[in-house]
C-alpha cells in the first residue's frame, strides 16, 4: 500500500494507541520532537519492523485507560528477489532492505511532513534501505521527490526490478535528485503500467559508501 494522503483514498483510517507499558516494552524511542505545540515520540519496533509517531503525553480513552495516541505510522515488509546482477543482488541480500507497505498520517498533522520524517529516520538513523511500492499516488510521488531533493544523509536511486538494473540501465547508477531523471522514466499513471516494475530506493549515504567498499 502506498503513501495515503487525503484525496488519494477513501479508506484513510488511523485508529491506534498504546498503553505506557506496551510502548515501553515493545518500542525503542528513537527521537523526541515537538509539532503543533505537542510533544511527540518517534518509536520503532525492530522485529516487525514498524515505526510511528505518538503523543508523548497520554490521554484517557473511553474505557478510562491512559494511552499514547499515534499520529503517523509507516509499515515495512521484506521483499525477496533473485536478480543475477551483482549490484542488484547485493541490494536484495541486504538484511536492512525493506519495502514500504503503507504510510498513514493523521489528517490534522499532514502539514508537518511527518511521513518524510519517518522515512528519513529509518534511513539516516537506523541505516535501513527503503524501497517504494510499485503503485504511486500523488502523495507518494511528492514524498519521494521531496526526499530526493531535500533530505540530508540519504540518496535516492531508480531501480527497474524487471530489468534488474538501476537507471540509466547501462550498468551504472545515477542518483535521483528530483530533477536529474525524467519523470516519464519513473512514473506510470493508471491504467498505463509501462513503468510498473520501476521502484525508488532510498539508501543511507555513509552506509552505501561502506557497502561499496566491501
Amino acid at each position: 500500500m502506498p503513501v495515503l494522503i487525503r484525496g488519494d483514498s477513501q479508506m484513510i483510517v488511523l485508529e491506534r494507541s498504546y498503553s505506557p507499558a506496551t510502548l515501553a516494552r515493545r518500542f525503542e524511542v528513537i527521537d523526541e520532537i515537538r509539532f503543533n505545540n505537542i510533544d511527540m515520540l518517534v518509536i520503532y519496533d525492530e522485529k516487525i519492523p514498524f515505526i510511528a509517531i505518538a503523543e508523548a503525553q497520554t490521554r484517557t480513552d473511553n474505557r478510562g485507560e491512559n494511552r499514547h495516541h499515534v499520529v503517523a505510522t509507516l509499515e515495512l515488509a521484506r521483499r525477496e528477489n533473485s536478480d543475477e546482477m551483482l549490484e542488484v543482488r547485493q541490494f536484495w541480500e541486504d538484511d536492512k532492505a525493506f519495502q514500504v507497505e503503507g504510510v498513514v498520517v493523521n489528517s490534522g498533522m499532514r502539514d508537518y511532513r511527518l511521513a518524510t520524517l519517518l522515512y528519513e529516520t529509518l534511513v539516516v538513523k537506523k541505516h535501513l534501505t527503503l524501497m517504494s511500492d510499485n503503485d504511486h499516488y500523488s502523495g507518494g510521488r511528492a514524498l519521494w521527490k521531496r526526499l530526493a531533493q531535500d533530505s540530508a544523509g540519504l540518496l535516492v536511486f531508480i531501480l527497474d526490478t524487471e530489468k534488474g538494473q538501476f537507471y540509466p540501465y547501462d550498468g551504472s547508477k545515477m542518483r535521483y535528485d528530483g530533477v536529474s531523471i525524467p519523470e516519464s522514466a519513473i512514473w506510470s499513471s493508471h491504467p498505463d503500467q509501462t513503468h510498473w516494475p520501476v521502484v525508488l530506493i532510498a539508501q543511507n549515504n555513509k552506509r552505501l559508501s561502506a557497502l561499496s567498499a566491501c
